[in-house]
């Protein structure tokens, strides 16, 4: 039987263009039925002609339907990949103002800090029926999420459905899986790193832990002779460890969230310490507009054929390795991919239950995640604390009880860094009465 793909996020016109290439493109997965699922009729109908215009014109053998019910897009499923953004740009930019108006500016506010909380609680309640569904109607199926904050979901969609072989995925992972990337950091040519370097973490504060070349050399002396960006510099000095994904580190170090200058009103679009803008929701919707804009173009009408090499590379092209993982496990690949799944003693010295980024051999027999050894004990005691507050995050999210949502804020760091108790419950007050109607459970 042909293997059957389910994308819950199917609308998405920066997503769904990126893995209908990939799969069309697969030699493994040729004849695969793709069901696209989104609660946009309108933005899911462009891509499901879009699909359609594709596959007639390359003469490609993949079969491509779309639905807005989830329990039929999912039934039979043997991969389902969601990306998900419950809320979209103007939660988003939500995330970013209401902590900023309280003294919290972070960069991109999808992972910690009050704004991850929120697409938490956005997010998770969605996720956890997804794994519900899947229990009943493709309990066979791997489900692979793109959606952040990545260790959250991932640990919400097990509460909901331990039964599920479900896991985390993050672009970011591009880096450590890319020996150019590894030989630019060390100054050698690509053919001399040896591959795959040692990964470990937890998602956007993760790290490249060993890196050797072909002939057994240690390169991580060459990378910190290399380094210049002060965070990267920073981790090398203090932990040892090349940080992938710098940007998403700052975020997990309160002390280094700070504005270059006084705030103005806004906290989108600003300049930070060590280079960084924060990111501006007027900038990211202008680049999914011209996206959806060339997606309806090609799908009117009167349009003339498309084919693939008329889509645009993106940002999301970028560390998108899922459809390489769904290869190796149909294909018995034997590939090593980054991923984030349960600990269970891979990182020794962050708890078993933990959602962690490491590598994973991947082929016919699933997914197994490679042992790394110990992080250094000072990372691992900071990265455990985002494990406490990640738990009760999801305690919260799926829950709907404004206590346990209380509790969450307090145990993140970047809120406890800036405001005190009643600041922080003022906090949260606004912001799920701005959110109130993304989430249900809530009311």
């Amino acid at each position: 039987m042909p293997v059957k793909v389910t994308i819950i996020g199917g609308g998405s016109s920066s997503f769904v263009p990126l893995l209908i290439r990939r799969l069309m493109q697969s030699p493994v997965l040729q004849g695969a039925e793709v069901s696209l699922m989104d609660i946009d009729e309108g933005r899911l109908g462009v891509m499901q002609s879009l699909a359609t215009k594709l596959i007639e014109s390359e003469g490609s053998a993949l079969r491509v339907r779309s639905t807005t019910d989830q329990r039929e897009s999912l039934a039979g499923a043997d991969f389902v990949i969601a990306a998900i953004s419950v809320g979209g740009m103007d939660a988003w930019a939500n995330d970013l103002e209401i902590p900023g108006r309280h003294g919290i500016v972070m960069h991109v506010a999808d992972s910690v800090g009050p704004g991850g909380i929120l697409r938490a609680f956005r997010n998770a309640p969605v996720l956890a029926e997804v794994a519900r569904n899947c229990a009943d109607v493709a309990p066979d199926a791997w489900v692979f999420n793109y959606t952040n904050p990545a260790p959250v979901e991932a640990l919400a969609m097990r509460a909901a459905a331990p039964q599920v072989r479900s896991y985390a995925l993050c672009s970011c992972t591009g880096h450590p899986s890319s020996p150019e990337w590894l030989a630019e950091q060390a100054g050698v040519e690509p053919d001399r790193i040896a591959m795959p370097p040692v990964v470990a973490g937890i998602n956007h504060c993760a790290a490249v832990t060993a890196l050797r070349l072909t002939d057994g050399t240690d390169a991580m002396p060459l990378v910190r002779e290399r380094a210049d960006q002060p965070v990267v510099r920073w981790a090398l000095d203090r932990y040892g460890v090349l940080p992938y994904c710098w940007s998403h580190w700052v975020e997990f170090f309160p002390q280094m969230q700070r504005l270059e200058g006084p705030y103005a009103g806004t906290a989108q679009g600003v300049r930070m310490r060590y280079g960084i803008t924060t990111h501006d929701m007027e900038y990211e919707r202008e680049r999914v507009r011209g996206l959806e804009e060339l997606a309806a173009s090609w799908t009117a009408p009167d349009a003339g054929p498309v084919t693939l090499a008329d889509l645009p590379v993106g940002d999301e092209d970028w560390g998108i390795e899922v459809i390489d993982l769904i290869e190796a496990i149909v294909a018995n690949g034997n590939r090593t991919i980054v991923v984030n799944a349960p600990n269970e003693g891979a990182i020794p010295n962050l708890p078993a239950d933990a959602i962690v980024e490491v590598n994973a051999q991947i082929n016919a027999y699933g997914i197994r995640p490679v042992a790394t050894g110990p992080l250094p004990e000072q990372l691992a005691a900071h990265l455990r604390r985002f494990v406490d507050f990640q738990r009760q995050v999801v305690a919260a999210a799926l829950s709907g009880d404004r206590d346990e949502a209380l509790h969450a804020f307090v145990l993140d760091p970047n809120t406890a860094a800036n405001l005190d108790i009643d600041g922080t419950k003022a906090l949260m007050d606004e912001m799920l009465e701005a959110n109130a109607r993304h989430l249900p459970l809530f009311r």
